[in-house]
């Protein structure tokens, strides 16, 4: 099953991710109409972890807590692409599915798809209509550093084993550009000042 892995070391901060993930789920999928809008579902933050940045979403986890804790019924699995998917109709915003998220992946707002004007559940939900027809997920396409990648689990990790192999035997270091790691040090020796360190 295919999901998204971030690379956090890649990641710039850029917010791109979140402003696909914005205009994708957006009724109108325009940037312009989205703007000011309190009902926009942004399923994809990305925080600050000291000098490093991390974009965080759903893990789809399988077996998924917030699943098996639902009294509702509202969060199912797509069996086709492993989604786990949530449907506001049905949520009775009890929080429990985000009680017992390792990830803080779920939050509670009034958004486009809440039918009866009140504050429920929304979460990632992989763009599971884009995969289906091929696609990627939208904050994986906007991501512009490839600290987002959409892909199985085991063709990631042998790629990067078969790299990381590469780089120990002729000891080149080719998988950071070095514009990237330049704003990367800029931005650790500005964290470190703000924090009193320098």
């Amino acid at each position: 099953m295919k999901k998204v892995f971030v690379d956090y070391k890649k990641c710039m901060a850029c917010k791109a991710c979140e402003t696909a993930c914005a205009i994708e789920h957006h009724p109108s999928h325009n940037l312009f109409e989205m703007l000011g809008d309190t009902k926009t579902q942004i399923n994809v933050r990305v925080l600050g972890v000291e000098h490093e940045a991390f974009p965080l979403s759903c893990r789809h986890c399988s077996p998924a807590d917030c699943l098996d804790a639902c009294p509702a019924g509202a969060i199912t699995r797509d069996e086709t692409s492993g989604a786990v998917l949530l449907n506001p109709d049905m949520c009775k915003a009890c929080a429990m599915c985000a009680m017992v998220c390792p990830f803080d992946a779920i939050a509670f707002k009034e958004t486009h798809r809440a039918k009866y004007g009140r504050d429920v559940a929304y979460k990632c939900d992989l763009c599971n209509d884009r995969i289906k027809q091929g696609g990627q997920p939208a904050c994986v396409e906007a991501c512009h550093s490839n600290a987002l990648v959409y892909g199985d689990l085991e063709d990631i990790r042998g790629g990067r084993a078969r790299s990381g192999l590469k780089q120990y035997l002729l000891g080149k270091d080719d998988q950071m550009p070095p514009l990237l790691e330049l704003f990367r040090e800029l931005r650790r020796k500005e964290c470190q000042r703000r924090s009193g360190g320098e």
